[in-house]
């Protein structure tokens, strides 16, 4: 699961903090989707946590997109080597190394019995980014894309993509790409993070400037999504498209009040490493599933999955700590030979 600007900046230099409360959100969001469904899936029951990943499921990656467009104004009409390098070359070395990290974990066996097979699978799963680090592929399609189309208005290609959006949630279109499929669904989020920049940074001030008032209206956006989502509209046409918004602008806002209350210090700090815990966590993750489903340690489902988030999720921060000035920072930090200029290393971007 990347926003701010696509490269990385040191705490406190030149960050804007309520993107890194709304990026920490949404990454401790992203794990916990991927927790649930993997751990009640292996024990075969449902769980309390249930419920915070469907109340979440309409707005959590529309919002993730929506922040990773936000900053694209900057670099839109940059060199195209420059740009090609921040945004494609950027994206393609972390998706492809931590590509194979991941399939080392799930499918050694195939490497040890037929490593052949193993390639195919790392070269389908290029053409196909359907694991959990398909968000990564997706960044670099989407800046690849804007950057075509950043000649024709944006009201026409905001129309565009809402309608493609709301045609593949109406016609249930299956493109057998799983990158057509992914950039029907989004595509639009981005866009707007990128064509409204200007509107969702004033929409953050507003949150602050009347914190009273936005969590009245936090309050009934949260009813209204809980509601929404528990009849099943979330799937449909328009409903989609029009929950994907407004969950994201809540998010913004929420994001706002944290920033000005200085509170969930941890969750900001999680938003400016949103990449590290992005490509790491399924590691942990999926160890601590292997230990904890069969043996029953922890009886609760709910509690078991609240248990593998907040590990999953710290060790990841943890690990960054002890590699930083190990070469094994090249885990994170996009070395010199993998760039196309000779721009300062720098984490791979935050925005995942």
């Amino acid at each position: 699961m990347q926003t701010a600007p696509a490269t990385y900046t040191p705490p406190g230099q030149d960050r804007v903090a309520w993107v890194d409360y709304a990026k920490g959100i949404c990454i401790l969001l992203v794990v916990m989707f991927h927790t649930v469904n993997h751990y009640e899936e292996a024990v075969g029951a449902a769980g309390w946590m249930r419920w915070i990943v469907d109340f979440s499921k309409p707005f959590r990656m529309p919002d993730f997109f929506l922040i990773s467009g936000l900053f694209l104004s900057r670099t839109i009409n940059s060199n195209l080597t420059t740009y090609i390098d921040k945004k494609v070359v950027h994206f393609a070395y972390f998706y492809l190394l931590w590509l194979a990290l991941t399939l080392l974990l799930t499918d050694n066996d195939v490497l040890r019995t037929d490593p052949v097979a193993f390639v195919k699978l790392y070269v389908w799963n290029i053409v196909q980014p359907t694991g959990v680090l398909w968000f990564v592929h997706m960044l670099a399609v989407f800046y690849v894309a804007t950057r075509l189309l950043v000649r024709v208005p944006k009201w026409m290609v905001l129309v565009a993509a809402a309608a493609l959006q709301i045609a593949h949630q109406a016609l249930w279109i299956d493109t057998g790409s799983f990158i057509a499929n992914r950039a029907m669904d989004y595509y639009v989020f981005f866009f707007l993070g990128y064509a409204i920049h200007g509107l969702v940074f004033d929409v953050a001030e507003r949150a602050k400037a009347r914190p009273r008032v936005t969590l009245a209206v936090l309050a009934g956006w949260g009813l209204c999504n809980h509601w929404l989502v528990e009849q099943g509209l979330h799937h449909l046409p328009v409903y989609g498209l029009m929950m994907g918004l407004a969950g994201a602008l809540a998010i913004v806002e929420i994001a706002a009040l944290l920033s000005k209350w200085k509170s969930a210090r941890f969750l900001r700090y999680c938003g400016q490493n949103s990449i590290v815990i992005y490509l790491t966590f399924f590691f942990p993750m999926t160890i601590l599933e292997r230990i904890l489903a069969p043996s029953g340690w922890i009886a609760d489902v709910g509690t078991a999955c609240l248990v593998i988030l907040a590990i999953s999720a710290v060790l990841p921060l943890l690990f960054h700590l002890a590699i930083k000035r190990t070469p094994l920072i090249a885990l994170y930090v996009r070395p010199q030979w993998a760039k196309l200029g000779r721009a300062k290393p720098k984490l791979a971007s935050a925005a995942a």
